[in-house]
This record gives C-alpha cells, sequence and structure tokens, in this order.
C-alpha cells in the first residue's frame, strides 16, 4: 500500500503532492463485527477497544511523522517480518494498555534505515530507563533526518526539566 501511495505521489502535479498526505496504522486484536443503530441509522462494521486503538495508532503516523506504524501484536504475526524499529511505547487516549508501536522498513525509507534504527535504539534505550538527559543528547543527533527522534528529543528535554516520579518508561498520548 506505501509503495502504490508512493508511486501516485511522483504523478501528481507539484501543488497538489505537497498536499497529498496519509498514514497506516496497523494493530491486531478481538473485534466486534455486526449491525449496530435502528432504521434511521443503519450500519455494519467493526466495532470495539481494537478498532478505536487501531484509528488511534494511524493518527499517530502524522504525530510521529512516519507513513506506517504497526504494533507489536501485528509484527508477532508476521511470517516473514521485516526489518523494524520500536518507535515508542505509548498508551493511547481513551485507553489504559500500554502499545509497543513500530516502524517497519518500507521503500521511502529503506537508503538509511539500519543506521538510523541502531542509533534510534540506543537513544531510545536511555529514554526508556529514564535516563533523559543522554537520551535527549542522542536523539538530538538524529534529530536532522529522521523526524521520530526530533518528536523523542523534544519530549526527552522536557522530561528531563521536570521527571516524572512514576516513569515506567511508556508515555501517555494526552491526545488523539
Amino acid at each position: 500500500m506505501i509503495d502504490g501511495l508512493e508511486d501516485l505521489r511522483v504523478t501528481l502535479e507539484p501543488q497538489i503532492a505537497g498536499l497529498f498526505g496519509y498514514g497506516v496504522g496497523l494493530h491486531a486484536g478481538s473485534a466486534l463485527m455486526g449491525n449496530i443503530g435502528s432504521a434511521p441509522f443503519f450500519h455494519y462494521g467493526l466495532v470495539g477497544d481494537l478498532i478505536n486503538a487501531t484509528a488511534r495508532i494511524e493518527g499517530l503516523t502524522k504525530h510521529y511523522g512516519v507513513p506506517l506504524i504497526i504494533t507489536r501484536e501485528v509484527y508477532a504475526k508476521l511470517s516473514a517480518p521485516p526489518p523494524a524499529r520500536v518507535l515508542d511505547h505509548v498508551i493511547v487516549k481513551g485507553k489504559s494498555t500500554p502499545l509497543e508501536l513500530l516502524e517497519v522498513r518500507h521503500r521511502s525509507n529503506d537508503a538509511h534505515f539500519a543506521r538510523i534504527a541502531e542509533s534510534y535504539e540506543a537513544a531510545f534505550a536511555c529514554y526508556r530507563r529514564g535516563d533523559f538527559a543522554a537520551a535527549t543528547v542522542r536523539f538530538c543527533k538524529l534529530a536532522a533526518e529522521d523526524r521520530p527522534s526530533a518528536l523523542l528529543a523534544e519530549r526527552a528535554q522536557a522530561l528531563a526539566a521536570h521527571p516524572p516520579a512514576d516513569w515506567s518508561g511508556v508515555f501517555r498520548m494526552e491526545r488523539k
């Protein structure tokens, strides 16, 4: 899907291409499918906590500046998992269960993915254990070429200034 959207992007006029954005969020689990509503408004589709969490994950593609985010639950189900990096451990708005978010290597990030992922992993390890000063330094080194690093550098700097008393390595998202 990402490859197809990128192929489409290159065919668009420059002023249109700048407006063309997308994000794909994938999550796995149990959901309900069925009829919802009444005669005036009838809907058949998926509902449940999984669907709400997946919608939040899709929205986070804009937040992290990446086109594709999957959860560990999806990654674990792949028969031939591609290279990936852990982006974050979060609790999305309105939920209480932490999710491990991953970015999977794809064509548009392929050139430097392995190098950035390795450095990001080291920075993220500092962040997870609460060494926000070291995480800030490491993320800042990547920030110019990696939007998730810029986001985590800013967050780590804020957490260093006001360390949480009960840091568990999981960030609670306050907005959708």
